[in-house]
C-alpha cells in the first residue's frame, strides 16, 4: 500500500471519468489525490478535509460552474489562500485572462502533458 503521509493533498473536481483516471494516475506518485465529480461532492470534500491545492474543471455539467465553485471555496474559512487551478478545454488567450481575473491561481488548457501539470502544482506549493 502506498503511503500518502507528507504528500501534498490535491482535490480534483472533474465530471469526466476518463480525465479523472488520467489525472489521478499521473499525480499519484507525488500527491495524495481526492476526486469529486460535481460541485456538491467537491464542497463536501472541502468541509471534511484540508487540501493543499484544488484542480478545477470549468464545465461541471449541471449545477455550479467551476468558476462559481472556486469562488465559494476561496471564501471558505481555511481556503482563502489555497491555490485553485483551472483545468479546462477553454483554450483561447482571453479565456486564460478571464479565469486568472476570476481568482484562479493558474490555468492549464486541455489537453496537457503530465509534466506540465506536475510542474505547475509543484510551483504553486513552493
Amino acid at each position: 500500500m502506498e503511503q500518502n503521509i507528507n504528500k501534498p493533498h490535491v482535490l480534483y473536481v472533474e465530471d469526466d471519468e476518463i480525465a479523472i483516471m488520467y489525472v489521478s494516475r499521473i499525480l499519484s506518485a507525488k500527491f495524495k489525490v481526492t476526486t469529486a465529480q460535481n460541485s456538491v461532492s467537491a464542497y463536501e470534500c472541502i468541509k471534511n478535509d484540508k487540501f493543499d491545492v484544488v484542480l478545477m474543471d470549468i464545465n461541471l455539467g449541471r449545477g455550479e460552474s467551476g468558476v462559481e465553485l472556486a469562488k465559494r471555496i476561496s471564501s471558505t474559512e481555511g481556503y482563502e489562500k489555497t491555490p485553485i487551478i483551472a483545468l479546462t478545454a477553454f483554450a483561447m488567450e482571453r479565456d486564460k485572462e478571464y479565469f486568472l481575473g476570476e481568482g484562479f491561481a493558474a490555468y492549464l488548457s486541455k489537453p496537457f502533458r503530465s509534466p506540465q501539470l506536475i510542474e505547475l502544482i509543484s510551483s504553486l506549493l513552493n
